[in-house]
């Protein structure tokens, strides 16, 4: 690494700003305008994008919410049932319990496994008790949660995918390149965030994505 002394550091900071000021004062009025609004909008997309996510997720939001599902019954029901899955799961042994990539690869299936078996159950009682219209202004409850279960279908993907790296790659192998990777589907977020939110703003903390990958 090349370190700078303080004064050749000093230096560089004014060369720099010398330049930055003599570029703004080359510039027309029109260009200086343009700027300034450019400048401007990038940090009230910025500052907007966090409120209305911050907002979106809070409790306060979550009475007016679009994505607040109307059946609450269904809610507590998926608390519960995701309650039990997250209890299967953390009865798997973890990955420093393992003693080998295949035996890492197995117990990944097994907790797998559970969180299949948890997505059937929510997709069955959603098709037996959910409504698919609606009076209000968002989707109906059937949608929402058919899409939420859409990126759990996802997520269970991606953890195949993952066990079977761990399955079948050789000795060489750095660790590296065998961590657990989510399927890009959004930009500047990843999907477990878009289920996560879903579920913190329907009451449904348990059916959060399990962390044990």
């Amino acid at each position: 690494m090349t370190t700078q002394r303080p004064d050749a550091a000093a230096a560089a900071a004014g060369a720099a700003a010398a330049a930055g000021a003599d570029d703004d004062a080359g510039a027309t009025p029109v260009r200086k305008r343009w700027r300034l609004v450019g400048r401007w909008s990038g940090g009230l997309l910025v500052a907007g994008s966090f409120v209305f996510w911050a907002w979106a997720f809070s409790p306060w939001a979550r009475t007016e919410n679009p994505a607040r599902l109307d059946n609450r019954e269904f809610a507590q029901w998926a608390d519960q049932r995701c309650a039990g899955a997250r209890t299967a799961i953390a009865a798997v042994p973890t990955a420093r319990q393992a003693a080998s990539r295949e035996e890492r690869s197995d117990q990944v299936d097994r907790a797998t496994n559970e969180v299949e078996s948890l997505v059937e159950d929510l997709r069955t009682r959603a098709q037996a008790s959910l409504a698919t219209s609606t009076e209000g202004d968002g989707p109906p409850d059937a949608d929402l949660v058919r899409d939420w279960l859409a990126d759990w279908d996802v997520y269970i993907s991606d953890r195949r995918s993952h066990s079977e790296r761990l399955r079948t790659a050789g000795e060489d192998t750095p660790d590296r390149e065998l961590r657990f990777l989510l399927l890009d589907l959004t930009e500047g977020s990843t999907y477990t965030e878009r289920m996560d939110g879903f579920a913190r703003l329907n009451d449904m903390d348990n059916c959060r994505v399990p962390g044990d990958v």
